[in-house]
């Protein structure tokens, strides 16, 4: 597998998902009220928490599996066995359940969301085994058209008047269409099942769990617990100053997703330099974009708020500030999380998480009642740091971890070149709708990339090699 090729594809496609998803959700926002929204968001977070008992970790342990090799349709039988009785032990309980769950959602969304979760669980199962063949690549335009799939048709549907049940059945057409194309694309068979594959699973999920639980608390809970103290349009609010900021991990991700099954290859061969090089220069790549991005969030917050999706959103712009600082902790967790569990080491993964989440639900609902919107915000940043300052720890117990701090150092720097002349310039011409804020945030990048290309180890480093479609150096 080729780690830039498949990063600079897995780049794109995110690339077009973020565009497509800020598109999306922009016209949503504008046709639909703050109140529509947040119920759509509680029904989005709510779906992605019972990914957690839907999964336990086996979309990660059946790509773990198959990257290490032997037989693989036995592999692929027995974690989809497990994933069925999973997914029909948590379709049972939504069933049961639906009576406090549209209360929740305060609308009629419980049996929608017992399609959403099957199919979307079962899309993702065979996108991971996809990926576990070291075809990381090849799902890119999979996750593409799965996002292209849920705006389209999400947008003619609530076009047409059905609301926030229009965008529902949308995510389900969505992952309908992704689980067919995933599976047609999948070269390992369906066999039979094993006690011994099924032990080896259940090995790494067991800990992997806890890392899933991890990221569903951090992408998720936040919403939820707003959605349990304040009004839905607060949770709107939220939900879209975090999708404005996941924008920023569009790289750190498609690379970690290169990662794991590489690296899990190389820990297999005992190929520790590979390892080693190859995480460095990967942190230089993942930490690029995030760290303008916060220079950029503390001068725009307020107008990308304002008139991109309202003024009613506008409470969250300290908010986005804060969470874009967090955003730069994930880039770069992004990469040493990954690595710690694709050495075979979900153990070690699974203690950081656990103290992480710990943090964060105590601080979470302490400091959203105490200080507003803006405490769910510290609390996520709080518990991420400690997240990656683990990680990184228990990395550093197994291989060596060179950070690049030098080129962080010189991010830093164009950055604040950026920000102090973009101030000059907002003085000068006053941000008063979408298209003074679209060229100032032009100006921005092209400012940034452009302080970035005369200082000669980052344009010999980052420049050079992504212009040459992230080739990165591996193994060198």
């Amino acid at each position: 597998m080729d780690l830039g090729r498949s990063s600079f594809s897995l780049f794109l496609s995110k690339t077009g998902m973020g565009i497509l998803m800020f598109g999306g959700i922009l016209y949503f926002a504008r046709t639909l009220d703050a109140t529509q929204m947040g119920i759509f968001f509680l029904f989005f977070a709510v779906q992605g928490l019972l990914s957690i008992p839907a999964d336990l970790g086996l979309r990660s342990a059946l790509e773990k599996r198959l990257s290490e090799g032997g037989d693989l349709d036995e592999i692929l039988g027995s974690a989809l066995a497990l994933k069925l009785g999973l997914l029909a032990v948590v379709g049972t309980v939504i069933f049961l359940a639906q009576g406090p769950i549209n209360r929740y959602f305060g609308a009629n969304l419980a049996m929608f969301l017992i399609i959403t979760v099957i199919l979307r669980e079962l899309s993702l199962f065979y996108i991971h085994a996809v990926r576990g063949e070291l075809r990381v690549g090849e799902t890119a335009p999979i996750e593409f058209t799965r996002r292209l799939t849920w705006v389209g048709i999400g947008a003619y549907l609530v076009s047409t008047g059905y609301g926030v049940e229009g965008i529902v059945m949308a995510l389900i057409c969505s992952s309908l269409v992704s689980l067919m194309w995933a599976y047609t694309k999948c070269n390992v068979g369906i066999g039979r099942p094993s006690r011994g594959h099924i032990e080896s699973l259940f090995a790494f999920s067991k800990y992997d769990t806890v890392n899933s639980i991890g990221g569903h608390v951090y992408q998720w809970m936040d919403t939820a617990i707003i959605g349990f103290f304040l009004a839905s349009s607060f949770v709107s609010a939220y939900e879209i100053a975090w999708q404005v900021t996941l924008l920023v991990l569009m790289l750190s991700n498609s690379i970690s997703l290169t990662l794991f099954p590489q690296i899990s290859q190389w820990n297999a061969s005992a190929s520790t330099n590979q390892i080693e090089s190859t995480i460095s220069t990967a942190i230089g790549f993942a930490t690029f974009i995030s760290i303008p991005a916060i220079v950029g969030s503390a001068i725009y917050a307020t107008e990308i708020l304002r008139y991109t999706f309202g003024p009613e959103y506008t409470i969250a712009a300290t908010v986005l500030v804060v969470l874009m600082v967090e955003k730069l902790f994930q880039s770069f967790n992004d990469i040493i999380g990954i690595s710690v569990r694709a050495i075979d080491r979900p153990d070690l993964a699974a203690r950081a998480t656990v103290v992480s989440i710990g943090i964060n639900l105590v601080l979470s609902p302490v400091l959203l009642l105490s200080i507003g919107l803006v405490g769910a915000a510290l609390a996520t940043l709080l518990s991420w740091l400690v997240n990656t300052l683990l990680h990184l720890r228990y990395l550093k117990q197994h291989v060596t971890v060179q950070i690049p701090f030098r080129l962080v150092g010189w991010y830093a720097l164009s950055s604040v070149l950026m920000g102090i002349t973009l101030a000059a310039v907002k003085s000068a011409v006053p941000v008063d709708g979408i298209l003074i804020l679209l060229v100032q945030i032009a100006l921005g990048a092209a400012l940034y990339v452009g302080f970035s290309t005369v200082i000669p180890e980052v344009r010999n480093r980052i420049i050079i090699p992504s212009v040459r479609m992230f080739d990165l150096p591996v193994g060198r």
